[in-house]
């Protein structure tokens, strides 16, 4: 979201619905009330799967060195390896945020927190040599220092170019220092330290409630639910556009999106889900079958590896919600690999 905080965009990256034992002091710290936003991921389950070793085994002598000796820095700065990382947990509140006011700054006061469940301790010195180390292989760097702010004591993130973005994020840890806590402002890592101390999960919207339901127990999960605010201002939008006529009135099936769940688990292959619930079975039908039709027109433009992957992509209405679920294996993203090497590979020509 912002070069000068990318640390942080990668643990929201990165990140309730999570029964496993190991993730509850994430959960509870990293789920927030009233949450619109949550995303989880089972990073021990999804790294240990027999797809993601398949899929290692097909990178490059050169990738495979170049991520060691990466790895090998982070864990002589923090005391963490690979196995280390559990689980991540993000979530936020968006019902009073202007997103059309394209202003950074709101963020500063969102009800906001990425949680990272760890395996063993570290201590905040050690967490700070971290996020330097990852800060190296960005343009912009933060500010990283340890200070006391608002009576607790925090890694406080400053960015050299604060137009670009909230000036400052702040980081914690658990009691037990096995949980890494981020967020724009010191009242919400306060409010999750305190539901880790009450051993309490907020509880969720009866939206978000819903879609965590729809979901299930996958490995990774996001879920989007707009609030009654954004709702309407998509359907004004698509309203508008579907008034000017053309290719807009299309969109129509889609001005009454409620939310939007992705999905993903991992054994021999992955399996990936993509469902928007329109909060209307016709408006469903409608989007499913326009998707559908579009599809291998838009795949063909690709290239014919895309054309051949378009063939496993599944669309389905039911009741009120599209889904498109796809099942890749280990091959088919050393395809898309190679499809987008020659995709860059065509833009550096058009550059010359």
């Amino acid at each position: 979201m912002i070069n000068s905080l990318k640390y942080a965009s990668l643990s929201i990256s990165m990140l309730l619905l999570a029964s496993t034992g190991h993730a509850q002091t994430a959960l509870r710290g990293g789920f927030v009330e009233n949450a619109d936003v949550f995303v989880y991921m089972d990073v021990t389950s999804l790294n240990n799967s027999a797809f993601s070793k398949a899929v290692e085994e097909l990178k490059t002598p050169e990738d495979k060195a170049l991520e060691d000796e990466l790895q090998a820095k982070f864990t002589a700065a923090t005391g963490l390896t690979e196995d280390d990382v559990l689980s991540a947990v993000f979530s936020m509140d968006i019902d009073d945020i202007d997103f059309q006011a394209q202003d950074p700054a709101v963020l500063e006061t969102a009800q906001a927190v990425a949680a990272i469940e760890l395996a063993k301790a570290i201590t905040l010195e050690q967490a700070k040599a971290g996020i330097e180390n990852m800060a190296q292989e960005n343009e912009v760097q933060p500010t990283v220092t340890i200070a006391e702010v608002d009576g607790l004591q925090v890694l406080k993130l400053e960015s050299p170019q604060a137009e670009q973005g909230p000036d400052q994020a702040f980081g914690t840890l658990s009691p037990d220092g096995k949980t890494v806590l981020f967020a724009f402002n010191t009242l919400s890592l306060k409010d999750g330290l305190a539901r880790i101390a009450a051993e309490k999960t907020a509880a969720p919207t009866a939206d978000m409630g819903t879609a965590m339901q729809a979901i299930g127990k996958r490995q990774a999960r996001m879920v989007l639910v707009l609030p009654p605010v954004a709702r309407q201002k998509i359907q004004e939008g698509i309203q508008a556009t579907a008034a000017q006529g053309g290719m807009g009135a299309m969109l129509m099936p889609f001005s009454t999106a409620k939310s939007l769940i992705i999905s993903a688990n991992t054994a021999d292959d992955l399996n990936f889900y993509l469902s928007l619930d329109l909060g209307n079975a016709g408006n469903a039908t409608q989007a499913a079958g326009m998707v559908q039709s579009m599809l291998p027109m838009l795949m063909m433009g690709l290239g014919p590896q895309a054309a051949e992957l378009s063939q496993k992509i599944q669309i389905a209405p039911k009741e009120s919600v599209v889904t498109v679920s796809i099942t890749l294996s280990p091959a088919d993203i050393q395809k898309i690999a190679e499809m987008a090497d020659e995709g860059e590979e065509v833009i550096e020509v058009d550059a010359m």
